[in-house]
C-alpha cells in the first residue's frame, strides 16, 4: 500500500553577470502508510460509504502482518546469535581439551626420560592453544 511519487521542476536562472544556466530539482516521496491521506478517504466515501470500513481493517491486518514479519525477523537474528555463541565455546572448549591432552603427553614423555623431545611437544601445544584462543582480526578482501 506504499505510495511512491516522482517530481521533477526546472527552472531557468541567470546569474549577476549573464550566465544562463538551469536549476532541476527532483523530488522522490514515499508513503508507506497503510491509509491514503484525508481527501481521498473522502472520495471513497462518496464512491461507496462500506469502502472506508474495508481500508481500516485492511490498514489493521497490515499492520498486524508487519509486526508478525518483525517478530519472526528478531527470532531469527536472536537464534542465529545464540547458535554462533554456542559454536564459539564449544571451539574453545575442544581447544582447552586439545592444549591439556598434549600437555599431558608433554609431561609423559618427560617422566619417561625423553626431555627435548617431551619440551617441544608441550611448547608446540601452548602456542598452538594461544593462537587458537588469540581472535586475530582478519584482514578485509579489497575489491
Amino acid at each position: 500500500m506504499a505510495k511512491q511519487e516522482l517530481k521533477t521542476r526546472q527552472t531557468q536562472v541567470r546569474g549577476s553577470n549573464g550566465d544562463q544556466g538551469q536549476q532541476l530539482e527532483h523530488t522522490f516521496t514515499i508513503d508507506d502508510s497503510c491509509l491514503p491521506p484525508s481527501a481521498e478517504l473522502q472520495a471513497y466515501k462518496d464512491i461507496h460509504p462500506d469502502l472506508i470500513n474495508f481500508l481500516l481493517e485492511t490498514s489493521k491486518k497490515e499492520q498486524l502482518h508487519r509486526h508478525n514479519m518483525d517478530g519472526k525477523k528478531m527470532k531469527t537474528i536472536i537464534y542465529d546469535s545464540k547458535r554462533m555463541h554456542r559454536i564459539n565455546m564449544m571451539g574453545m572448549f575442544y581447544a582447552f581439551l586439545i592444549m591439556i591432552a598434549g600437555l599431558g603427553f608433554s609431561a609423559y614423555l618427560i617422566y619417561n626420560n625423553k626431555d627435548v623431545i617431551g619440551t617441544i611437544f608441550g611448547g608446540v601445544s601452548i602456542i598452538t592453544a594461544a593462537s587458537i584462543f588469540i581472535n586475530k582480526p582478519k584482514a578485509e578482501i579489497k575489491k
